[in-house]
């Protein structure tokens, strides 16, 4: 596997006139329409318009192709696909694999329901192979289903392991807050803010009497009498 490779076919693909007229409309497009599902649905809307934007990279890098019409030459895609399997050999196969990762990833961030992205992007998936395969702008190919599904799905689960770990960070923060407001709000706690001397000053002789000689400030003894010396 050539990384170096992979980045020179990315950016061939994505420098086509075609593709960056269909990314960056899409992205306006689907951008804003993301925006406003998370408004209706009161989902996080930076993750939802972050999800428009990466389904507009995959319409552009799979239909908007130069030289390339919707005209209909076929009435049987299926019959027109290739039958190939799951692959990774070259940039090509590596690519498709993260064709729906970002839509996928940013999905599920924002409506937090894994399982309806990973449908959604397989019947996406499955519906651009049968374009691709009825128009003749691309070739139809069951290696690309394969990859892009399989993409998407490690997508959606590093998407809800990272909700999870962010939970528990902000769970642990939570706790750590409420246990600081608890011990502040505490009678020892209280005697602590007003004295400065750990709870112990020389207030009273009661108070003075709970409290290890230790922890009475510099300066301070007691004797008999109980009065400072």
């Amino acid at each position: 596997m050539s990384a170096r490779q992979d980045v020179d076919v990315a950016e061939w693909v994505l420098s086509q006139p075609e593709t960056v007229a269909t990314l960056v409309g899409g992205s306006l497009v689907l951008g804003a329409a993301g925006f406003a599902v998370a408004r209706w649905r009161r989902w996080p809307a930076t993750p939802a318009v972050l999800a428009g934007c990466g389904l507009a990279l995959a319409l552009a890098v799979t239909l908007a192709r130069a030289g390339g019409s919707f005209t209909l030459i076929t009435t049987d895609p299926v019959g027109r696909c290739v039958g190939n399997g799951f692959s990774l050999a070259g940039s090509r196969e590596r690519l498709n694999l993260l064709m729906l990762a970002p839509f996928a990833f940013f999905a599920t961030v924002a409506c937090r329901r894994p399982f309806a992205v990973f449908v959604v992007s397989g019947l996406f998936s499955g519906g651009v192979e049968l374009v691709q395969a009825a128009t003749g702008i691309g070739v139809c190919e069951e290696q690309d289903l394969y990859n892009n599904t399989i993409g998407a799905m490690a997508a959606v689960v590093l998407a809800v392991v990272s909700g999870v770990l962010v939970a528990a960070l902000k769970r642990s923060k939570a706790e750590r807050s409420q246990a600081e407001r608890s011990q502040a709000s505490s009678p020892d706690g209280q005697i602590s803010r007003m004295t400065g001397f750990g709870g112990c000053a020389p207030v009273s002789s009661l108070v003075r009497a709970s409290c290890h000689p230790t922890d009475l400030p510099p300066g301070y003894h007691t004797h008999q009498g109980g009065s400072p010396k």
